[in-house]
C-alpha cells in the first residue's frame, strides 16, 4: 500500500467516526435539525477527539437525559 493511500484511509477513517460522533453529539445536546449545516457541526466533526472528553463527562453526570440548559 502506497504511502498516500495509507494516509487517505486514515483520513477518511477519521471523518467518519466524526461525524458518527457529530451526529450523536447533536443529539444529545438537542441541536435544531438545520445544525447540521452549521459550521459548528463541521468543527465537531474535525476535533471529535477533543470534543469526546467534555461529551464523555456530560454524558457520565447528566446520563441520557441531556444536559440541562
Amino acid at each position: 500500500m502506497k504511502k498516500t493511500a495509507w494516509l487517505s484511509t486514515i483520513g477518511i477513517i477519521y471523518f467518519m467516526f466524526g461525524f458518527i460522533f457529530a451526529i450523536a453529539f447533536a443529539i444529545y445536546y438537542r441541536w435544531p435539525f438545520l445544525s447540521f449545516l452549521s459550521p459548528g457541526f463541521y468543527s465537531v466533526i474535525l476535533t471529535w477527539p477533543l470534543q469526546a472528553i467534555g461529551f464523555i463527562n456530560d454524558l457520565m453526570r447528566y446520563g441520557l437525559a441531556g444536559k440541562p440548559i
